[in-house]
């Protein structure tokens, strides 16, 4: 100990007007700092903890409890000891359907530093909450710029396989849907469902701008599988122009034979093979009010899938990002992910009836030639099965 140090600890036992006040004043501020750095590393230990048990109430939204520093160990320490029911909360999937995401992706993924098993639950982890890349790496132990990495890594490779888990229907699968939906609305030879869903794109600290749209179209079946997406341009809300612009508009026709069709509102244009609702400024007849009401029932199928869909993952409740192929590409991934959940899962909302009626309507194409005749057919026919049911 050097004299100035003898002189300074000396003078923290003095009592006399001598003594410099300034010495005192160093000591207690040193107290304070020192008691605030075993406070704050008393948080961040006990932070891995607390955030597992509000992880158990199902509540994911960073914002509620903003993580600002690194956390060590807690995928290592916390993630990879949740239990199945842990991860119906967490992930809203079962653990061993994230272990079979794995083993898909173990095919495209290339070996790093990272192993694949963290990246799948980080990039899951941004999916089903609305926390940022900042929260999530800090969460994991990670720079923002490895967990942006690792989301477009998994979400480029789910992109490129989409169409193993999105894909139209065969012959014998569409037979197999009209079945089941007339069997349940009475609508006959109806093979999907069409609707777009909107979200909000754009920075959430400003608070000045207005958040951008954009549009997801999709199709889906009676199981409220997907068979088929497209994402449109940032700023396009228009559901019939984006659908004229998309892949679909071109390829409906191939894929739906004339007899059969897929139900959409009336922001789509009647088409052979696309039925819409009947609208005029004058009134409708009863018969056609009654058509509008089984086609509204029936075509709730899209409406539920897309429900699942946001509720599971909630970063589309808000999508906090600029770019718009990284928006894309969050909106494709999870599309692909509601599928691969289905597939291995199934839906608990899609209840299993019995097929009452086997046989499609056949149409009679040398009478029916366009899609007016083709709707009034269909409306007449379901006014005269309402008659004929007790």
């Amino acid at each position: 100990m050097n004299n100035f140090q003898k002189e300074f600890m000396m003078s923290m036992f003095l009592d006399n007007d001598n003594v410099c006040t300034i010495n005192r004043l160093v000591v207690a501020v040193a107290n304070i700092v020192n008691e605030n750095n075993e406070n704050i590393n008393t948080f961040y230990k006990s932070l891995p903890k607390e955030f597992h048990q509000t992880s158990q109430t199902g509540d994911n939204r960073c914002s509620l409890t903003p993580i600002t520093r690194r956390i060590k160990g807690f995928y290592e320490n916390t993630v990879r000891n949740y239990t199945d029911e842990d991860y119906i909360v967490k992930f809203k999937m079962r653990k061993s359907t994230v272990q079979a995401l794995i083993k898909f992706l173990k095919n495209y993924v290339k070996p790093g530093i990272i192993s694949l098993d963290k990246k799948v639950h980080v990039f899951l982890w941004l999916l089903v909450s609305d926390c940022s890349y900042n929260d999530v790496g800090n969460l994991f132990g990670m720079h923002k710029s490895s967990v942006s990495y690792i989301f477009h890594e998994i979400a480029t490779h789910l992109k490129e396989q989409r169409y193993n888990f999105v894909t139209w229907p065969s012959v014998e699968e569409q037979h197999i849907t009209r079945i089941k939906v007339n069997s349940r609305f009475k609508f006959p030879n109806c093979v999907g469902f069409i609707d777009a869903c909107r979200f909000k794109v754009g920075s959430k600290r400003n608070k000045k701008d207005k958040p951008d749209i954009v549009l997801l179209q999709a199709v889906c079946d009676e199981s409220l599988m997907f068979i088929d997406i497209h994402v449109s341009e940032v700023g396009k809300t228009k559901k019939n122009r984006v659908f004229k612009e998309s892949p679909l508009a071109q390829e409906l026709k191939n894929f739906v034979e004339f007899e059969n069709h897929i139900l959409g509102d009336s922001d789509y244009k009647l088409r052979k093979n696309l039925i819409t609702p009947f609208t005029s400024e004058e009134l409708l007849t009863s018969e056609e009010m009654k058509f509008n009401e089984i086609h509204w029932k029936t075509r709730s199928y899209i409406g539920h899938a897309f429900e699942i869909m946001k509720e599971r993952f909630r970063k589309l409740n808000h999508i906090d990002i600029v770019k718009p192929e990284s928006v894309q590409l969050i909106i494709y991934s999870a599309c692909i992910l509601h599928n691969f959940i289905l597939m291995h899962e199934g839906c608990s909302e899609v209840k299993e009836e019995a097929v009452t009626c086997e046989d499609p309507v056949t149409i009679n194409t040398s009478i029916v030639q366009n899609a007016i005749e083709k709707r009034q057919f269909l409306c007449n026919y379901i006014n005269y099965i309402d008659k004929e049911d007790p």
